[in-house]
């Protein structure tokens, strides 16, 4: 049965195939041959219509209303030109006015001056004057009896073939302190020895040749700390260039704990 349904599709595909050869075949024979004349249509010309005539019509002359001419009646005649009258060319004098000055005025009441008000006096505070607390030194140390004693050369045999300085140090309760160090230093000259090496001085003594023989120089002592560090003011020495007092004693004392 599926044979049959096949049989038949195949029929009319063979014959659907006919038709397109055919139809082929046509074209192709039509393309081929001479192309058709077609006759030449003959045209027909329209009829041309005649205008009519116009005839021109006469305007009839009665009737129309009569024609009016304008006649100016009224001439202009011109009037007579003012002629103006010249004027004098020079003024007649005017009189000139002298300001006379009048009376000087009196002067016035000259005014007072007010009365200025008198400051009052400012109080003066009464009682015993206040003293300010002396300011503390910065330092732990401080110059003994505050001076420096110029002597004569008691520590060795040179005489006056010496000059030099030498002194003790204590602490805040006047036991002599070693290991602190003395500096001294001026022109040319700069040295430093630790308290506690000159006994001729007492405990605590230190001692700094400065020259052999006397002179008028000038040298700056300070005290510093086992460390180095400053702990007094820088204490000036000036010598007198006499053999009586070429021995500086230059004492330190410790003024506070810290």
């Amino acid at each position: 049965m599926g044979d049959g349904k096949a049989s038949i599709y195949n029929v009319i595909s063979l014959v659907f195939l006919a038709l397109t050869i055919l139809v082929i075949v046509f074209v192709i024979s039509r393309l081929a041959g001479p192309p058709v004349q077609k006759p030449d249509p003959v045209g027909v010309l329209p009829t041309a219509g005649v205008l009519p005539s116009l005839t021109p019509t006469a305007i009839p002359t009665t009737g129309l209303p009569p024609t009016f001419t304008f006649t100016p009646t009224d001439t202009l005649t011109p009037t007579t030109t003012l002629t103006p009258t010249p004027s004098p060319s020079i003024a007649p004098p005017t009189a000139t006015i002298t300001e006379t000055p009048g009376p000087t005025e009196t002067p016035t009441i000259t005014p007072t001056p007010s009365i200025s008000p008198t400051p009052l006096p400012t109080e003066t505070p009464t009682g015993p004057t206040p003293t300010l607390a002396p300011t503390q030194n910065p330092y732990l140390f401080e110059l003994r009896q505050q001076q420096v004693i110029l002597t004569q050369n008691f520590a060795n045999t040179a005489g006056c073939a010496w000059q030099g300085l030498g002194g003790q140090v204590f602490n805040n309760e006047g036991t002599p302190l070693d290991g602190l160090k003395i500096h001294v230093f001026g022109t040319n000259f700069d040295r430093i020895v630790d308290s506690g090496t000159n006994s001729l001085y007492g405990p605590g003594g230190w001692e700094i040749p400065v020259d052999n023989k006397i002179s008028a120089q000038t040298y700056y002592v300070e005290l510093m700390s086992p460390g180095g560090t400053v702990v007094s003011d820088r204490i000036p020495v000036t010598f007198p260039s006499d053999c009586a007092r070429n021995v500086a004693l230059v004492n330190f004392i410790q003024t506070r704990a810290t």
